[in-house]
């Protein structure tokens, strides 16, 4: 059987000898960080690229590109198409894969005993190709943008062992960062329901609670920061349906010169508003973008925030599945996330619908119903038998079916998802 490191290896003298190469990516933090990480490394070694960045891995549009160019890599997808692509191809993905093949240089955490889903992201796998501490800060941005960790254990798998190679610093704190109103204001994972989005509520409770609401959060008093966590984490207990709720007012960060999770914030906020160049031009080494990234994070932040509000009003249930509609496909995926993990029934998957020419689903299971449901399969079956597509990992998945049968979609799901705890 091959190794990770013979395919590693592959990917090494792949990049040697080409000269010019046609990257596509996903949209995503992980997608900018894995293509950013290989096109660093591209860079480094005097080596030209052009870098796409996809919403979905589209079958039809990527063997398009693919028959033109002469090299080509796929970061963050790719999997799906294994055994589609001939030549010099090079994948970096962590989506269950459909398959392997020689032809191509195919570098997947599944093929080597780990879980793609939790224990190696695309950023993970770019990470061990290029082998270099500097991008060590993107490689921890893939993790937390990917969510691949797990309460109170941190990463895991291959994750886990890179990051103590590292030595990093792993905390866990209030993810707040800068003056302690607008902190809260633009909070949306936790999100604090009639707090976040709220400035005069925001003001009223901490002057209730005695912090001033200019201070900024890291010149807090450890009394005040206890103040402050007790109030948000009542805050979460009363307005949520997960038992532990009042706990997930901490979660984890890494500290490599300055926080993680800001950084991976920064950039999921350039991804979701279409400014991908932006977070890639960070990752490429141009500090100029950081400051755009924190007017995209605001905006961006004030848009979820008003959607996670109408989610609350419109949310519709079956007897294992809670859906509702958004208004922007590129909000879905976000919202389905933070739907799932701080305010939606935890027992139920969590399916966002976008309706434009055609129906883009994504659906979102709780990490306690994780052993019990692979929601990427259940996607990918329902998807096809209604004439789309669609697939992903056991606890986050999408699909894009035909305008008209959506509600079949939700129900079918319902079904397999029924089919899936019976078992």
């Amino acid at each position: 059987m091959v190794s990770l490191e013979a395919r590693l290896e592959r990917g090494r003298k792949f990049l040697e000898n080409g000269d010019f190469f046609r990257i596509l990516t996903h949209y995503d933090v992980d997608g900018v960080c894995s293509a950013g990480i290989i096109a660093a490394k591209l860079l480094e070694m005097g080596k030209r690229f052009h870098i796409s960045f996809l919403r979905n891995a589209d079958r039809e549009v990527i063997l398009e590109i693919a028959k033109d160019e002469s090299s080509i890599i796929l970061t963050d997808l790719g999997s799906s198409l294994v055994n589609d692509l001939r030549g010099n191809v090079l994948i970096l993905d962590h989506h269950k894969p459909q398959g392997d093949s020689e032809d191509v240089i195919h570098i997947n955490p599944h093929l080597f005993g780990y879980d793609g889903s939790i224990e190696a992201t695309a950023t993970t796998m770019a990470y061990m190709l290029a082998s270099d501490r500097k991008y060590a800060r993107c490689f921890l941005a893939g993790i937390l943008g990917d969510k691949q960790y797990l309460p109170g254990k941190g990463p895991v798998g291959l994750n886990r062992r890179i990051v103590d190679m590292l030595d990093v610093a792993i905390e866990y704190e209030i993810p707040l960062f800068g003056d302690v109103a607008d902190a809260i204001f633009y909070s949306v994972e936790p999100f604090y329901p009639g707090l976040s989005g709220r400035m005069d509520n925001i003001e009223k409770a901490l002057k209730r609670i005695g912090i001033s609401p200019t201070a900024t959060v890291e010149s807090l008093s450890e009394a005040e920061k206890i103040r402050l966590g007790s109030y948000l984490s009542l805050n979460l207990i009363k307005n949520s349906k997960i038992p532990d709720a009042g706990k997930l007012i901490v979660d984890l960060d890494f500290n490599l010169n300055g926080s993680i999770r800001y950084l991976t914030e920064l950039i999921d906020s350039a991804c979701r508003t279409d400014n991908q160049s932006v977070a890639l031009a960070y990752v490429l080494g141009e500090q100029e973008s950081f400051e755009r990234m924190e007017v995209l994070r605001r905006d961006y932040r004030a848009q979820v925030i008003d959607e996670l509000y109408n989610v609350l009003e419109r949310v519709e249930s079956l007897s294992h599945v809670q859906y509702f509609y958004t208004r922007s496909s590129y909000l879905a995926s976000t919202v389905a996330t933070i739907s799932t993990i701080y305010l939606l029934d935890p027992k139920k998957v969590t399916l966002a619908l976008h309706a434009g020419e055609r129906v883009s689903v994504s659906a979102r299971v709780h990490r306690s119903m994780m052993d019990l449901i692979d929601i990427g399969s259940i996607m990918r079956k329902v998807s096809s038998e209604l004439g789309g597509s669609g697939g992903g990992h056991r606890m986050a998945a999408g699909a894009t079916v035909p305008r008209g049968s959506e509600f079949e979609f939700v129900k079918r799901v319902n079904e397999e998802v029924k089919r899936s705890l019976s078992k």
